[in-house]
């Protein structure tokens, strides 16, 4: 009841967003916090990847919250990307991909969770455990990985470009299947653990390293994710720019 009353605060005394969850197919306050405070950084992108789309809180509010930019969203679970096309709507549907995004072209295992937001190719965490009780593995499919640049290879793609990745632990994979496509990317958005949420997943550290190596810098936090135990953090969406060469 607390945490219901919390939200609602945060809802109407967020400018804009009752009237985006009136108003929008899919509306998430976090992915809402995030774009309207990565825009207040100076992100202005024309092109958007969404890597680990779920059912279409990110890409919606970029559909919304930027002007005229091109979105590419990426789910894994198959049905959980029905529900994506379904809130991207019909502009988008051509863009949306359906795979898992890694270091190599191969299968794997998705473990799907009872909150399909925290599904993940890895083994849950014993921090996942403890904090999120309710939060289960019900089932397990075999799902296509690829790599970024595999799968925008030939794809123009307009910049500058926003890369989000939300990959329930698999970020460092992502960077490391990139190495073209970061080329041509601005900004790096993305989901960091000061917690053992996943076996194997990398910490903020390994992540700033990864990203330091294609010419990224830290920027800012955009959003917390706090422990419902403790009050600590345990993720950071962490906000990375492309370094100037001048």
């Amino acid at each position: 009841m607390i945490s219901q009353l919390i939200r609602f605060l945060e809802l109407i005394n967020t400018p804009g967003a009752l009237l985006a969850l009136i108003s929008w197919p899919k509306f998430s306050l976090a992915s809402y916090k995030i774009i309207s405070r990565a825009k207040l950084a100076g992100v202005v992108p024309k092109t958007v990847i969404d890597v680990g789309a779920n059912v279409g809180q990110f890409t919606v509010a970029s559909d919304k919250l930027f002007k005229k930019v091109n979105i590419f969203p990426i789910e894994p679970d198959p049905r959980t990307a029905i529900k994506l096309k379904k809130n991207a709507g019909s502009r988008l549907e051509e863009n949306i991909r359906v795979t898992a995004i890694g270091d190599i072209i191969e299968s794997g295992i998705l473990r799907v969770n009872s909150d399909s937001q925290v599904s993940s190719l890895l083994p849950l965490g014993i921090d996942r455990i403890e904090s999120f009780p309710a939060s289960k593995v019900i089932e397990e499919i075999c799902i296509p990985i690829t790599t970024l640049d595999a799968l925008f290879n030939g794809i123009h793609l307009e910049r500058p470009i926003l890369l989000k990745i939300d990959a329930q632990g698999y970020e460092d994979r992502i960077i490391l299947g990139a190495s073209k496509t970061l080329k041509n990317i601005q900004w790096v958005l993305i989901e960091v653990s000061f917690s053992k949420l996943y076996d194997g997943e990398r910490d903020f550290e390994t992540i700033v390293t990864l990203l330091k190596k294609h010419g990224f810098r830290f920027i800012k936090p955009l959003n917390f994710h706090v422990s419902p135990n403790t009050g600590e953090i345990i993720e950071m969406d962490a906000l990375f720019e492309l370094e100037s060469k001048d």
